[in-house]
């Protein structure tokens, strides 16, 4: 009975003792293991996107042999730009191109844009200035000013750019013009912004080097998802095809990151990122110019083909669990997962960003490449909701 009644207590209190012991451990055990999954699932994600995609601009040689003979339409579109445009037009009429046109689109300008655009006409044979007309009857955005520029060129291969813009040199019109070899219809080039002192200056420029680091790699992996209305070159027959002047007119902005994400294919796009074909855009004068930017560029980025939503999704959402699981291995004493994911991320991803933003002349902001991206991290997210709160208002 002693016997027995022993034996029933150590039962017992096994009984008792082992679905505590099986739960204690099993909570922070799955835990960790969930958090391991998810930092080898954002090394994976971010592992694709910089070895697949950026290392190709990174690594790769970018120089592009000019193109000076093939006959190119130059379209600037812009409103209230009279200043910037005496600026730009002379810098333009003196590319190093042998054959080429200067159409200025002066699309509902309120200032003395149009007066100045016929003053200048006698100077330069080349230009070509087209005006349109303000109605209050309707309301558009800046794709049908760019319409009417193509309709009104007279060669059959486009360059845009617009009136707050330089060119870093005077081949930018020949080596946009060299991307059309081998039956190219897009071109993509980039724009980065003008350098100034400030806070401001400092998350546009970066922000720009990271979107342009993004588009264009995708664009010489074979997927084109975007491209810039400061500098890029098409096909004014694809154009019309794809009912440029008209789609997604309703926009505030983005109406060229629409037109190239329908239209733009690996085999009949090119991005260069050659420093030559660069086109400088006018910084934005304060920050809160720069917030409403950056929330005009979410209303347009729902309008992409899905695979591209799908992976532009992805490549920040892989960073932000990527940071957090290592914080929180760090936290919980794990040291050993949190250090290989910290070591791949710096000593691998980041160098290819970094060499990346390079090539595209981001110099000195490079080695704020870490924290600047942690910001970006909680900055974004924050933007984005606004605009589901507020809608922002129309392209001016």
């Amino acid at each position: 009975h002693n016997w027995a009644h022993s034996a029933r207590s150590r039962s017992g209190a096994s009984d008792s003792f082992a679905p505590y012991h099986r739960r204690g451990p099993r909570g922070p055990a799955l835990i960790a293991t969930t958090v391991l999954f998810l930092l080898a699932a954002a090394l994976a994600v971010l592992a694709f996107f910089h070895l697949a995609m950026f290392s190709r601009l990174a690594f790769r040689k970018q120089d592009v042999q000019p193109d000076r003979d093939l006959p190119i339409s130059v379209v600037v579109c812009g409103r209230n730009e009279s200043i910037a445009l005496q600026q730009l037009i002379p810098l333009l009429m003196d590319q190093d191109h042998r054959e080429f046109e200067l159409i200025v689109v002066n699309d509902r300008s309120e200032d003395d844009t149009w007066a100045v655009l016929q003053w200048l006409k006698p100077q330069y044979p080349l230009l070509r200035p087209v005006n349109i007309q303000a109605d209050e009857k309707f309301s558009y955005g800046k794709k049908i000013a760019l319409g009417v520029g193509v309709r009104s060129a007279k060669y059959p291969n486009v360059l845009v750019t617009d009136a707050d813009c330089m060119p870093t040199g005077r081949e930018w019109i020949s080596i946009m013009a060299a991307g059309f070899r081998n039956g190219q219809q897009i071109i993509i080039g980039h724009s980065p912004y003008e350098r100034q002192d400030g806070l401001t200056s400092l998350l546009e420029r970066y922000d720009g080097f990271t979107k342009a680091v993004q588009y264009i790699s995708f664009a010489q992996a074979g997927f084109p998802y975007m491209g810039v209305g400061r500098n890029m070159a098409f096909s004014s027959d694809l154009f019309f095809a794809a009912k440029g002047q008209h789609r997604h007119r309703q926009l505030m902005s983005g109406d060229d990151d629409l037109f190239i994400n329908e239209v733009a294919r690996a085999h009949n796009t090119t991005a260069i990122a050659d420093g030559r074909s660069y086109m400088t855009t006018r910084a934005t004068p304060d920050l809160a110019t720069w917030f409403r930017r950056k929330r005009r560029h979410y209303t347009t980025a729902r309008f992409y083909r899905f695979g591209h939503q799908l992976l532009l999704t992805l490549l920040p959402a892989a960073r932000l669990v990527l940071w957090a699981t290592i914080a929180f291995l760090f936290a919980t004493a794990h040291f050993l997962p949190a250090i290989a994911g910290l070591s791949i991320e710096l000593l691998i991803f980041l160098p290819i960003g970094m060499l990346a933003m390079r090539k595209l002349g981001a110099g000195g902001i490079i080695w704020l490449a870490l924290p600047l991206e942690w910001l970006f991290i909680l900055l974004d997210p924050c933007i984005y909701l606004s605009t589901l709160i507020i809608k922002p208002q129309r392209w001016k």
